[in-house]
């Protein structure tokens, strides 16, 4: 048994290292997460900033061609004074004229202040633009890092995996089932821990004395009655 004990802590340092690598592995959606988070911000600002320039571009668009009419009913008032032939006609004539003209200045006055915002807003839209860039290409930059630290892994993770199915040979299934139901159920991934002392260093627990007489005897495979840990009888913690 005591051969089989040495093989389980040697398949344990194993899936130890191959738990560390997909740990790691897990890790990277989180890495780029951040990024694109941050993508996503910008684009939504940018495509408010769009929406909001399109439709002031309809409304200077829509402006000016009341203008342009205001400016046609001008020139065929103005064309009309020609023939009127009293005061009154005329006067109301000359009204009509200066009530389009002021119009048309509130237009113009309204639509310069659009070109501003427009202007300012398409600045405000570059300058995002601009951000989101940076932070694309930090994205990308990354994203081809983490790809050559995923090659590497992938190939360890095959080794190693290698090396566990040559680690199990020798031991039975029973024993080796018990040890991944362990270790498979506990957040630190451990199925083998030293008993040192008449402690489990897994738990920290004391072990009932006859067991950990038997466990110094190594005839018998044994597992923590608190954690359920198979347990391996070491003479110190650096055994």
């Amino acid at each position: 048994m005591i051969e089989v004990l040495k093989k389980l802590e040697h398949v344990q340092e194993l899936d130890s290292q191959i738990g560390n690598i997909l740990r790691k592995k897990a890790e990277f959606p989180v890495r780029l997460e951040g990024f694109r988070a941050e993508i996503d911000h910008f684009n939504k600002k940018i495509q408010t900033l769009t929406t909001q320039i399109d439709d002031m571009d309809k409304g200077r668009v829509q402006q000016h061609g009341v203008m342009e009419m205001n400016e046609d009913r001008v020139k065929k008032s103005q064309e009309k004074l020609e023939g009127i032939k009293t005061n009154q006609e005329y006067q109301a004539i000359i009204k009509e004229v200066e009530g389009l003209k002021k119009n048309n200045q509130v237009l113009t006055d309204s639509s310069e202040k659009i070109a501003a915002e427009v202007e300012r807003l398409t600045t405000e839209k570059k300058s995002l633009e601009e951000s989101r860039k940076i932070v694309q290409a930090k994205l990308d930059e990354e994203s081809s890092k983490i790809s050559g630290e995923e090659q590497g892994f992938d190939g360890e993770l095959k080794r190693l995996q290698s090396l566990r199915a040559d680690g199990i040979i020798g031991i039975d299934r029973g024993t080796l089932a018990a040890y991944d139901r362990v270790r498979s159920g506990n957040k630190s991934g451990v199925g083998i821990v030293p008993a040192v002392a008449g402690t489990c260093k897994g738990c920290h627990m004391r072990i009932p004395p006859q067991m950990y007489n038997e466990l110094q005897r190594g005839k018998e495979i044994h597992a923590c009655p608190s954690c359920r840990r198979i347990l391996v009888y070491k003479e110190s913690a650096q055994s």
